[in-house]
């Protein structure tokens, strides 16, 4: 017997939507979520480190803290050529900062991420044209091979961080976090809670059987240019 992903995705979010209805207006919540299904599908260097530089700073943080810091964080790390050019100075400078999160660590993992940003440009034009070259929308082990890819040049993405940073730039995988696999084990779904890279497929089995997302539609959204699902790509 198959897993019914449709009634279990259906209640599961009417169980949601309830809750959530209790402290804001159900439409509120639907149009937020509803905004999760048309991320852009283009961005440019400085939005894809920014996109990394907060996945950086959220990786075992508490959300609220860092969200509250977040103007902070962006003037002091505004470009990817900028900060790829950030010495000694600049982590002194930043680290004094008494409305930084102080945390070294993170600042010169921001700062070495910019170059490798930096490379990338050099190197494939532009990072969007980097991950395009993967065509990580055509196959899930495309995917997979962009992440592998993402966690050798870039430091603090880890097995979940690296999918945390896919989520936000729209490609079609969930972060599998504790509570997620707590989830997806207890369901049935995965046989260990820590296999996360199961539980990322059985997140887009889910997104499949439910029609909540699709190759097309990202071909659709805004940024996305019309060759790029037949586009030859050259072997990186």
């Amino acid at each position: 017997m198959s897993f019914p992903y449709q009634a279990v995705f259906a209640a599961t979010e009417a169980t949601l939507l309830s809750y959530g209805s209790r402290y804001r207006p159900i439409e509120a919540i639907q149009a937020e979520l509803a905004a999760f299904r048309n991320l852009p599908a283009s961005h440019s260097d400085d939005e894809l480190l920014s996109k990394i530089m907060f996945v950086v700073f959220y990786s075992g943080f508490r959300a609220a803290t860092v969200t509250k810091k977040a103007d902070v964080i962006r003037g002091h790390f505004p470009d990817y050529q900028t900060v790829a050019g950030y010495g000694e100075a600049d982590v002194r400078r930043i680290m004094s900062e008494h409305r930084m999160i102080k945390n070294e660590r993170k600042i010169r993992a921001v700062i070495e991420n910019a170059r490798a940003v930096q490379q990338i440009v050099r190197d494939h034009g532009s990072f969007q044209s980097f991950i395009d070259g993967f065509r990580p929308m055509v196959s899930f082990d495309a995917t997979m091979a962009l992440k592998r890819e993402l966690q050798k040049r870039f430091s603090y993405l880890g097995d979940i961080t690296a999918y945390h940073f896919l989520t936000d730039i729209g490609m079609p995988v969930l972060k599998p976090d504790r509570v997620i696999c707590r989830i997806f084990h207890r369901l049935g779904l995965i046989n260990d809670e820590t296999d996360t890279h199961e539980a990322v497929r059985q997140g887009r089995r889910f997104s499949e059987e439910t029609a909540i997302y699709s190759q097309s539609d990202w071909f659709k959204r805004p940024g996305r240019s019309s060759d790029v699902a037949g586009r030859e790509i050259r072997p990186l």
